[in-house]
């Protein structure tokens, strides 16, 4: 599962941007987005001044699968604001598809990393 902050890494070679990539050169992975952290990462390049076509266009080159925010992820994004209440709606979105796929969140945000949540986490930078 790839952070909005991971996939933004990438698109503007940030730090963690190799990282990223990698991630991308593994043929047998695929990598998840919850359509949430799709949002922020578009409203990112939006707000940055990129023109809506073109942005829509980059996260579409990225290869990315967009994963739509069920119900039940939205427990338990709504559940982990308990836990990690500095984190956005969209950072505990993106926990939450991982954690109902039992798979690993990848991301830029080292604020992750000081809260116990139950989900594997890997920091790109």
């Amino acid at each position: 599962m790839l952070d909005a902050s991971a996939i933004l890494a990438a698109i503007y070679s940030e730090d963690g941007a190799q990282k990223v990539r990698g991630l991308f050169a593994d043929p047998v992975s695929t990598i998840l987005m919850s359509s949430l952290n799709w949002s922020e990462a578009l409203d990112r390049l939006l707000r940055d001044g990129m023109r809506d076509d073109d942005a829509e266009s980059i996260l579409a080159s990225q290869n990315l699968e967009v994963v739509d925010f069920t119900i039940e992820q939205a427990r338990i994004a709504a559940r982990l604001r308990l836990a990690a209440p500095s984190l956005s709606l969209a950072d505990r979105a993106c926990l939450a598809l991982a954690k109902t796929r039992n798979a690993t969140a990848w991301t830029t945000d080292k604020a992750w990393k000081k809260y116990s949540i139950p989900v594997a986490i890997e920091l790109l930078r």
